[in-house]
């Protein structure tokens, strides 16, 4: 999963990110290759007891900072 945003990039501690309150690793989180002042963060793997979870929050913590919540539906 891919989250685009700004502010991400430059992050000097760590990102973290909680997919429905669970744990998924970040292992990327940089500026975009393309498109100048978009940032991305890498999500995954996504894990498998998020299938069928339907609609749960996406959390992302950059610095100690969060993110406005994103609501993702998995079906």
């Amino acid at each position: 999963m891919v989250l685009y945003g700004a502010g991400i990039r430059g992050f000097t501690d760590e990102v973290t990110a909680t997919v429905g309150g669970v744990v998924v690793p970040v292992p990327a989180a940089l500026a975009h290759a393309d498109l100048v002042g978009l940032d991305q963060a890498n999500l995954g793997p996504i894990p498998p007891e998020l299938i069928g979870a339907g609609e749960v929050e996406i959390i992302l913590v950059v610095d100690g900072v969060a993110a406005n919540a994103v609501t993702v539906r998995f079906l």
